[in-house]
Formats: structure tokens, C-alpha cells, sequence
């Protein structure tokens, strides 16, 4: 479909003629100009644009009306057709393929002779301390051949994908291939709960806080049971590799919402690929969720972006709204709806960056879809609500306590997190504050660059500091530093490819002062910085996140042993905030299990504190000494190196104790004579969601069901439909007869959280 040069395009000194043959992304001016550029007449079978101008007036240019700051002034003479680059050489090509299947031999051949005995020695900078020198040297070599791609005159997509893919798979596949056992003790727990799905069918809120959000555990439950898997383990081996490969497709569809050269799309993607190190892609809610939220804000920019009619003084940093019918837009208007839908009881923190986020940018016009905030915030009130009652009831201070208290949300995810421990180790933590504040402020330097070459950076700008008003929430069990950064990282990663290349790319001239440049260059020591440092900041706690088979062994004993029920007695530094033990705990018979975190004795010689913990936790009672737990307490809080062998040496001197048993990686005790009295019965709780029914939550109820129906079909008619008149009336009624159903669920909702709480 043939397009008319746009006036806009032309005064702001770039070329308004259509894509060449054989052209690059960067050349392609058709999908930059601005969305009022008049259109030659369809043909019967092409579908109409969601703007058409008559073809009465298709060869004519009618420049609509003078809008304040904008200049509309007739262009010169628009230049001539910039000729396409050609392709990239063969033999270039070969040479870069070849040093990339080198790269990756040099990366996993050498890596391949580490061994369990091996990872034992691990220091405190974690796996980086054990991995041979080519091996560092092949990642180093992932680098120079993406940067190099960098370089060339127009994009090789194919390598370029096979890098970005080859780099993510390097860097998360480590643990998966050298380790015996699946990483990382929270991902075995959440085997748990599906463990506790599958075996009851149902969800216990009093169990544990996350049984108020189970949607995650309940549809992995169903999945697995539907493929026929029955061990999981396997499945979480794989899984953080699997979500970050899953991650890059939203994100190369995120790309095509910006205004820039193909250099700054690549090297966005990298960055992003480099400093996906915060670890929160294990198998968990938060990592399932957060690839449903790069596809919400894919969809959002790709396809419901604001249309601009005239360009500024500025150029917008985004492309205008993809050509898609009405009928598209609904369908994806409904898709829009059904992630939020899904991301609300599947995690707790997800839901709110996404409708920060969608609020965000509707308020500086970078969205259409104006009335889907409230309806997303009525989905995240109901279920805070109502559906997870027994969370917010028995923990309101921790749910809203936080509230307002930035600073020291800050500091307890930030400083909080780096007191202690060996002075080896505290070089993991700075190296991550560092990867995150360098990220940041290279996404600042391109917003600024843009600025300077005259393009105004709007949704990248939300993408990127939007997610940073959780530390105005809580501290998140001093992981919102993380989570904050994690959220972030999809804008600030596009950003700072452009603080690389922020021209658009789209003259000769553009192109040409791109790849003669130092950019490339700047790419390159930027790519070793952040591959480096991801070594050390995603790997540097493997001593402890480990999983050891010894401890897996000791677990299935447990196990072996709860009927009716049994305490497990662990190693802690402090029993009050750290109550994660590093093993891998919970993966079944999650009733029957308590988890009693113990007070670890800095001086070993002192073991009566455990041998009284263990007499006065009652009949059926363990005490696990686990290589990961102590290897924690060495690193992390800053124990003795020997803390454990003389730990083990002075309970077994000890005749009150048996030792049941033992190997490489733990150790379990328990009392020769066990206490009196009969073992505790499992008491799991009631069946959730227990929802607390009065008269004003009847009344809430109904109202947010209306609300519901009222705004999903307002939105929905208001996309699909080309309104007329009456349909104007009809949805402007629409929204003025929602206030009292809002304000209806708003004081239930504070009803129910003044008496319940």
C-alpha cells in the first residue's frame, strides 16, 4: 500500500520516500512517518486503515490544522531515494558464524570437566572461581562477535539472534549442565504446592501466605498433570533457561514500538539479555508472571499507543499505532485483559507495576485505552479484598506497614542486604548494586542523547521509573531493590542502546556516522563490563543456592518419617527475618512438615541451646546440620570456615543425641529418648478462599461484578466499534454510572479493613 509524503517528515530533514528494495530496518521510512501522512486509494481486497483519508482527496495534500509549537511550514525539495546497503559479504559473514560456534566450543568444551568436587571449592565471588580461563574467554568472545555485528553496514539478523541466543543460553545454562541436582531452594518448595494440589485439590491459605495467590501453582498443577509429568524435578532445572529465552520474544516485539536504528534495537536487547542477572526467573510465580508482563507492555506499545497527528519540534521516540482493523484491536484489547486477569491471583507484586505502568501512559498520552486503569485496579482491589482475606488479615502491618516508609524500604533491600559476611563474598552484593546503578545511568544518558537530537522519550521513560514507586510500598522481605530493578530492566535496556545509538538511522548520512563511529567500541567494553559482572552477580551465591544430593537424601528421610506430623529443627542467624533455609525443603507433604528455624551457635562448642530446641519442640522432632545452610552462615553472616566439622564433632558428643544420618552434605539428629506426649495431628486449616461475608461485602461484591461487565464491555465497545453518535452518549453515560458503583466497592472495601483487619 502506497503512501504520499508526509510533510512532517520532510521538515524535519528526513527523507519521505518509500523503502527501498533490499533495504535494512534502519532505511524503512514507511513506518516512521506520522499517521496523518495521506494514503493512496485501497484496493477492494486490502482492509481499511483505521484513519483512511477519501480518495476524492488522495492527490491532494491537505495539512490538517495548525496545532501550537508545531511547524508546518512547506518542506524544500525532499531528497532523493537513499540506495540500500547491500548485503553483508559472504566471507564476513562465514568468519563471524565460524568465531561464534568457536566462542561457544571455547565456553562449554573446558566447563564441561568441572565436577561436584570441583563446586565444593567454590570461593566467595561463587562459580565464577571455579570456571576454567577459556571458558572465560569464550564468553568474552560472545561479546566481541556481537559488537562486531554491531559494525557492519546493514543488520544480519540471523547472526545477530543466533548471538543473542547463544549469550543467554551460555550464561543461565551453567548450573543446569554441571550440577547433579536442580538449583536453588525456593523453586524445590514450590514443588510443594503443587505436591499439595495434586494430592488435595484444594489450597489452605494458613499454610502459607502465598496460598492467597495460587493461580501459578494451581495451572502448573493442571499443565503437568495434562502432559503426563510426574517428577518435576527436571522441569526446574530447566525452567530459568526456558523463561529467559521465552523472555526475548516480547522484548523483540517491544522493539518495533521505537523510533530507532536497527544498532539501537540489537543493542537494547543485548543489555537487556547481559543484565538479566537478579535471579527471580526460577520456577515462581514472580517468573511466569514477569514474562506475561513483557507481553502486556508489548501489546500495549506496539498496538494501543496514542496516534500523533503533527509532529513538534520534537519527534516522538515512537513509531505511530501498527495498521491493524478494529477487529484486530479487540482481539488484542481482549488479550490486554485476559494477562492482567491472569497475573492477579498468581502473584502479588506483578499486577501493580502493570497497572502503574498502563496508568502512566495514559497520563502523558502515550495510550488510548483510557478507561482500562479502573477496571484493572478494581480486578487488583477484589482480590486483595476479598480472595486474599487471610493474608491481609493476620499480616496487615506487613501488607501496608511499609507504606510511605522510602527510605527505609530502600536501605533494608539495598545496605540492608550488604552488612556482614565475608569481606570476599560483600564483593557479589557490590557488584550488583553497581550492574544496576551502570544500567540506569546509561539508560539516563540516552534519554538525554535523544533529547539532544531532538526525539522525546516517553514510554521507555515509564517503562524504566515507574516500577521504582515500590519503594514507596514495602520492603518485600528486602528484596524490592530487585524487584524494582527487574522491572525496570526492559526500558532501561532500551534506553541505554540508545545512549549507544541514538540516531534514528534512517538518512545516509545517520547510517554512515553510526558505523564509523565509537559507538561500537563503547558497545563492546559495555558487553564485557556487563558480561563479567554477570558472572559474578547471578552466580556469586551458588556456594549456597547449590542444591547438594546428600541434602535431597536427607530430605526424603524427613519425609519418610512425618506421620502424623514432624518438626525439622535448622540452622538460622536469625529466626525472626531469615526463615528461607538453603535446601531443598517443601517439596512434599507440606501439612505435616514444620520448618523450625534454630538459633546456629556462633561458638560450636555451645550446643546446648539445640539439644534443649530439640526437646522442646516434642516427640518426632530432627535437627538437620546441611553443607548449604552452613556454607550461607560462612559467607553471608560471616561464621568460621570450620564452624560446621567442630558444629558436628561436639553433637556427637552428646548422649542425648543419635545421629540417623549421615553424609557428604547432612546430617540429621534426633533424641535417644523422645519427650513425652503424643505427636500433633496435621491441622492444615480450612479450604480457601475464605472470604468473611457481611451485608456492606455482599453489596461490594455486587457492585465490583457490575463494574466488571460495565467497563471490560465499555473498553471493549469503545476499540471495536467506529462510534456514532448515540454510541458517544452511551458510553459517556457508561462512565459517569460507574462512579457510584466504585465508590460503592471502595467503602466495602474500607469497611472490611477497618473490622477485619
Amino acid at each position: 500500500m502506497s503512501r504520499t509524503p508526509a510533510f512532517g517528515k520532510a521538515a524535519s530533514g528526513e527523507p519521505a520516500s518509500g523503502r527501498s528494495a533490499g533495504a535494512g530496518d534502519e532505511g524503512d521510512d514507511m513506518e516512521h512517518r506520522p499517521t496523518w501522512a495521506l494514503r493512496a486509494p485501497l484496493r477492494p481486497h486490502e482492509p481499511a486503515a483505521s484513519s483512511p483519508v477519501p480518495p476524492s482527496v488522495s492527490s491532494a495534500v491537505t495539512a490538517p490544522a495548525e496545532e501550537p509549537g508545531t511547524d508546518t511550514r512547506l518542506p524544500e525539495a525532499p531528497p532523493e531515494p537513499v540506495a540500500a546497503p547491500g548485503p553483508l559479504p559472504r566471507r564476513r559473514s562465514l568468519f563471524m558464524a565460524l568465531l561464534l560456534a568457536f566462542a561457544v566450543a571455547l565456553y562449554w568444551l573446558p566447563s564441561l570437566g568441572i565436577t561436584e568436587a570441583d563446586l565444593d571449592t567454590m570461593g566467595g565471588l561463587g562459580l565464577i572461581s571455579v570456571l576454567p580461563a577459556p571458558t572465560l574467554v569464550g564468553a568474552a568472545l560472545l561479546v566481541v562477535v556481537f559488537a562486531s555485528l554491531l559494525w557492519t553496514e546493514r543488520p544480519h539478523k540471523a547472526l545477530l539472534l543466533a548471538t543473542l541466543i547463544a549469550t543467554v543460553v551460555c550464561l543461565h545454562a551453567l548450573p543446569a549442565v554441571l550440577e547433579d541436582e536442580p538449583r536453588f531452594a525456593t523453586a524445590w518448595q514450590h514443588l510443594g504446592f503443587m505436591e499439595y494440589i495434586d494430592r488435595t485439590g484444594s489450597a489452605v491459605p494458613d499454610l502459607d501466605a502465598r496460598w492467597s495467590w495460587p493461580g501459578f501453582f494451581a495451572a502448573a498443577t493442571f499443565v503437568a498433570k495434562a502432559c503426563g509429568v510426574s517428577d518435576m524435578t527436571e522441569v526446574i532445572r530447566w525452567w530459568p533457561l526456558a523463561m529467559q529465552l521465552l523472555y526475548l520474544a516480547p522484548m523483540m516485539l517491544l522493539v518495533r514500538s521505537m523510533r530507532a536504528a536497527w544498532r539501537a534495537k540489537w543493542a537494547g536487547l543485548w543489555i537487556f539479555a547481559l543484565s538479566g542477572w537478579v535471579g527471580q526467573d526460577y520456577f515462581s510465580p514472580q517468573g511466569f508472571t514477569y514474562l506475561l508482563y513483557l507481553v502486556f507492555v508489548a501489546v500495549l506499545l506496539v498496538w494501543f499507543r496514542a496516534p500523533h497527528v503533527l509532529w513538534a519540534k520534537r519527534r516522538p521516540g515512537e513509531l505511530e499505532v501498527e495498521p491493524a482493523d478494529r477487529r484486530q484491536r479487540a482481539v488484542l484489547l481482549v488479550v490486554l485483559i485476559a494477562l492482567f486477569a491472569a497475573t492477579v491471583p498468581a502473584h502479588q507484586l506483578t499486577p501493580f507495576v502493570m497497572l502503574g505502568v498502563l496508568a502512566a501512559l495514559v497520563l502523558v498520552g502515550r495510550s488510548e485505552l483510557r478507561g482500562l486503569p479502573i477496571l484493572f485496579a478494581v480486578f487488583v482491589a477484589v482480590w486483595v479484598g476479598f480472595l486474599a482475606e487471610p493474608y491481609w488479615s493476620g499480616h496487615f502491618d506487613e501488607l501496608f506497614g511499609g507504606i510511605g516508609g522510602v527510605g527505609g524500604n530502600v536501605s533494608s533491600s539495598v545496605s540492608g542486604r550488604i552488612e556482614g559476611g565475608s569481606s570476599t563474598h560483600q564483593l557479589v552484593l557490590y557488584a550488583r548494586v553497581a550492574l544496576a546503578g551502570g544500567v540506569m545511568a546509561l539508560a539516563c544518558w540516552g534519554w538525554w542523547r535523544r533529547r539532544e537530537h531532538k526525539y522525546t522519550e516517553r514510554s521507555l521513560l515509564v517503562l524504566t521509573f515507574v516500577p521504582f514507586l515500590g519503594f514507596g510500598m514495602q520492603s518485600y522481605g528486602g528484596e524490592m531493590a530487585l524487584r524494582v530493578f527487574m522491572f525496570a530492566l526492559p526500558g532501561a535496556a532500551l534506553l541505554a542502546g540508545l545512549a549507544l545509538f541514538p540516531r534514528a538511522g534512517i538518512t545516509a548520512k545517520e547510517r554512515d556516522r553510526d558505523r564509523v563511529s565509537l559507538a561500537p567500541i563503547a558497545a563492546l567494553m559495555a558487553g564485557l563490563v556487563l558480561m563479567g559482572g554477570f558472572l559474578v552477580a547471578r552466580w556469586g551465591n551458588e556456594p549456597f543456592e547449590r542444591t547438594r544430593s546428600g541434602e535431597v537424601a536427607a530430605m526424603e528421610y524427613v519425609y519418610e518419617h512425618d506421620d502424623p506430623t514432624v518438626r525439622l529443627l535448622w540452622m538460622s542467624d536469625d529466626t525472626v527475618n531469615n526463615v528461607t533455609p538453603a535446601m531443598p525443603w517443601g517439596t512434599r507433604d507440606m501439612e505435616k512438615v514444620q520448618y523450625v528455624p534454630t538459633l546456629a551457635p556462633a561458638d560450636p562448642v555451645l550446643v546446648s541451646s539445640l539439644v534443649k530446641a530439640l526437646k522442646d519442640a516434642g516427640p518426632n522432632s530432627y535437627l538437620m546440620i546441611n553443607k548449604g545452610q552452613t556454607v550461607y552462615l560462612q559467607m553471608d553472616v560471616g561464621y568460621s570456615s570450620t564452624w560446621d566439622s567442630r558444629l558436628i564433632t561436639n553433637l556427637d558428643n552428646r548422649q542425648e543425641l543419635k545421629k540417623v544420618l549421615t553424609n557428604d552434605d547432612a546430617t540429621l539428629y534426633t533424641l535417644r529418648k523422645q519427650p513425652n506426649g503424643a505427636v500433633e495431628k496435621a491441622a492444615p486449616g480450612p479450604i480457601g478462599p475464605q472470604v468473611t461475608w457481611t451485608p456492606w461485602s455482599v453489596i461490594g461484591a455486587l457492585a465490583a461484578i457490575a463494574l466488571v461487565l460495565l467497563l471490560a464491555a465499555r473498553e471493549v465497545v469503545r476499540v471495536a466499534v467506529e462510534p456514532s453518535v448515540r454510541q458517544l452518549r452511551w458510553l459517556q453515560s457508561s462512565f459517569w454510572f460507574s462512579l457510584p458503583l466504585l465508590a460503592v466497592l471502595l467503602a466495602s472495601l474500607i469497611q472490611r479493613f477497618l473490622t477485619m483487619a
